[in-house]
């Protein structure tokens, strides 16, 4: 077993993450269960993670009925998983400014600039795990039922 991270320094780890790296993996499904994985462009305030797609995508259809996302973030060597809920998509002409200009600002790229037809999409940490490799899959999570453990 090489060094493990005590959940304090994973926290810390997870945050520097979701800080710096705006580039994220979202998992979706139809209420069928047939998953859909994309890439997306992400900002995250310290609570929420916030996305934009367009507003007929499958990621956006499966937001919207399920209610329910996975994001991953890291590298597989290093990585963090999220389960969140969906909050009400927010089109990016009714989005209050913060929002957008931060998400802007973080990731580099506005959805407003681009058209209507896109949202923010609103999603809350319920789950977070961040593990290195095998030797740290015991432990992992980091936040259980919306609460950090530390």
């Amino acid at each position: 077993m090489g060094n493990l991270r005590a959940v304090e320094q994973r926290k810390a780890d997870v945050i520097t993450t979701m800080d710096n790296n705006h580039d994220v993996w979202l998992a979706t499904a139809e209420p069928s269960g047939r998953p859909h994985l994309i890439a997306v462009s992400s900002w995250w305030d310290g609570s929420t993670i916030t996305i934009a797609t367009t507003i007929g995508s499958r990621s956006a259809r499966n937001l919207d009925s399920t209610g329910l996302a996975r994001v991953a973030a890291g590298t597989p060597d290093d990585a963090i998983t999220i389960d969140a809920t969906v909050g009400d998509r927010i089109s990016v002409g009714q989005a209050d400014s913060g929002i957008a200009e931060n998400f802007a600002k973080a990731v580099g790229w506005d959805p407003r600039e681009i058209g209507e037809d896109w949202a923010f999409f609103p999603l809350r940490p319920v789950r977070i795990q961040a593990y290195r490799g095998y030797d740290e899959l015991e432990g992992r999570d980091v936040m259980r039922d919306g609460r950090w453990l530390v």
